[in-house]
């Protein structure tokens, strides 16, 4: 537990590594379920020598009070200086947010003062503003296409990642995004990454489903690659020197010895 500006109780896991650490991955998860749920994005990089931490913020599993766009960037960003607080060593911390959290993350680096700020960025699954995602969804159904464009304006564009994104410097940037994500189109990770200064890179996947990537082994072994040679951004193509071919076998052999067993 950590406590926000206003007072407020934010339920935190902070998991350490038994490996030789190689940094910290502060992980700002999306909406709906809490921290028990989406730690399944990220618990495998504790594995890997890294220390993972992740927020459910206000509203969401055992954190009290209400979200709201202005309490949950609060919420990120206590979290965020109470690890600044604590730091005891200068490895690698790293922000990774997905989907709503990409969007909090996104706010909340743009916000920090130079001396302050992460030494690296993961943006997944994310979408570049709120009114666009919002018209989007509205208008997959036949039940709510109409009022796409009217209640859509209700939603506040000071939170947009579109707007923030532009604002972070010198700070390495990943983003990653489903090209199957049939819930947020990846041409919002296109939008963002062109909005972004450099150093930048765009990982784009074709696992099927919203949030979906890391089930993959084979991008949680590119993602393990990128963060070892991390702040040297790679495409996803460079990112590792394994043999595919080998981890494609220890795949099927893995799935294969789970059906029998």
């Amino acid at each position: 537990m950590f406590t926000a500006e206003d007072g407020t109780l934010i339920h935190a896991w902070q998991l350490p590594t038994k490996e030789e650490k190689k940094g910290t991955i502060y992980f700002l998860h999306g909406n709906a379920q809490n921290l028990s749920y989406h730690i399944a994005n990220v618990y495998w990089l504790v594995e890997k020598g890294w220390e993972v931490v992740i927020i459910d913020y206000r509203g969401y599993g055992q954190s009290v009070g209400e979200p709201d766009f202005m309490s949950v960037q609060k919420d990120a960003l206590a979290g965020y200086q109470a690890l600044l607080n604590e730091r005891s060593d200068n490895r690698p911390m790293i922000v990774w947010g997905q989907s709503l959290g990409a969007s909090i993350a996104i706010n909340m680096v743009a916000s920090l003062p130079f001396s302050e700020r992460p030494q690296g960025l993961i943006i997944d699954s994310s979408f570049s503003s709120y009114q666009k995602i919002m018209q989007e969804t509205l208008g997959k159904s036949w039940l709510t296409w109409l009022f796409q464009y009217p209640l859509s304006r209700l939603i506040t564009p000071a939170y947009d990642p579109v707007q923030a994104i532009s604002k972070i410097e010198q700070v390495p940037l990943l983003i990653v995004h489903s090209e199957n994500d049939l819930l947020i189109s990846s041409n919002h990770a296109e939008i963002l990454f062109e909005k972004a200064n450099d150093p930048k890179e765009l990982w784009l996947s074709q696992q099927k489903g919203h949030i979906k990537i890391w089930n993959n082994k084979i991008w949680r072994e590119k993602l393990t690659c990128q963060l070892t040679n991390w702040p040297v951004l790679q495409q996803f193509q460079q990112a590792c020197l394994f043999d595919q071919k080998d981890l494609l076998e220890s795949s099927a052999k893995e799935a294969y010895s789970k059906r029998i067993n």
